[in-house]
């Protein structure tokens, strides 16, 4: 039981890691960059997409992604 629970848990962070990754791609660096999730994902609220934003433009983002 201990290790189907770690299975999910791993497998939710893993999906999230890849929402996220989506997210930057298409809304932040990608074509979809005039257009705002919030719309589509009903779950994000402004303020969030925002800190979001903030958070993949900054500079030591950048770098400890692509470095």
């Amino acid at each position: 039981m201990q290790l189907l629970q770690s299975k999910i848990i791993s497998n939710i962070g893993l999906k999230f890691r890849q929402f996220m990754s989506t997210l930057t791609t298409k809304y932040i660096f990608g074509k979809l960059k005039a257009e705002n999730p919030c719309l589509k994902y009903k779950h994000i609220d402004e303020e969030t997409w925002c800190l979001f934003v903030q958070s993949r433009e900054c500079e030591a983002w950048k770098v400890s992604e692509f470095t």
